[in-house]
């Protein structure tokens, strides 16, 4: 929010000429926005070299990484005062933005295969376990008819059957209507079971209220394992595909902020 703050104040400000890329602020801005981007290399250096295997945990290496290509991109633009200028600064800006953006859609792959932010990858046979132990909650807690049972195997075939790689994104459509529909129906007939349970017990209202409640939530979770289960090879792949595009872009960038420094301080 702070990061959205600063973006927008900045540009609705870049006319009134508060920072300079040549001198003071806006100078050395740019000096530590530069530093910043240089820095993210310690990221995968700490995953790579052997020397670097017992500095701290990957996560929280991570964690510096992460805010450095949000602090790195926006110390820039302020150093550019949210402005175009020379040919060679205009390439090095652009790069840094086409950096960043990568970043936020690498950030978001990342989220999607690996366990929290620990840098702990998951594996399909956990993703499989986590289904199973919160479908034997729900199953457990309540009473599933033979049509709720008979949906939800046949949601769990749709979403773990094999996909065609080029077909990603429709996969990932489908998957979302899929889970959607399906929460819909199971939670609809888990709530009539559960009322007509009520009515045959005599369940007082908060009672009634409370196990739809509870109900809810155990299919919310149910659905959120096994979509995941069934994602995680598409965004596996997609992140496989994105670390390939992104070093390029990193390296782009290295290339033109280095020209621009050397065009800036010999001119």
């Amino acid at each position: 929010m702070l990061t959205v703050f600063l973006i927008v104040w900045g540009w609705l400000n870049r006319d009134n000429s508060y920072i300079t890329a040549e001198e003071g602020t806006g100078y050395w801005l740019g000096i530590l926005g530069g530093s910043a981007m240089l820095l993210l290399l310690l990221y995968p250096l700490r995953k790579k070299a052997r020397f670097m295997r017992n500095w701290g945990p990957v996560g929280y290496w991570f964690g510096a990484h992460m805010f450095l290509g949000v602090a790195g991109p926006l110390m820039i633009l302020y150093h550019a005062n949210f402005s175009t200028g020379s040919l060679n600064s205009n390439i090095a800006l652009f790069s840094m933005l086409l950096v960043a953006g990568s970043g936020v859609i690498g950030r978001f792959l990342y989220g999607r295969i690996h366990m929290g932010m620990s840098g702990h990858k998951a594996t399909m046979a956990q993703l499989r376990e986590e289904m199973q132990i919160s479908r034997g909650r729900l199953n457990g807690r309540f009473t599933l008819s033979k049509k709720i049972l008979k949906k939800i195997r046949k949601y769990e075939k749709r979403m773990l059957r094999p996909h065609i790689p080029v077909l990603g994104l429709f996969s990932l459509g489908y998957h979302g209507f899929c889970s959607l529909s399906t929460y819909l129906s199971i939670t609809h007939q888990l709530h009539r079971s559960l009322r007509q349970q009520a009515r045959k017990h005599d369940w007082d209202r908060r009672m009634r209220k409370a196990l739809l409640r509870e109900s809810s939530q155990a299919m919310r979770e149910y659905i959120r394992a096994v979509r995941r289960a069934g994602e995680f090879q598409i965004y596996e792949r997609f992140f496989a595909l994105w670390n390939l595009l992104h070093l390029p872009l990193f390296l782009l960038l290295m290339i033109t902020g280095t020209v621009h420094v050397i065009a800036v301080h010999m001119y």
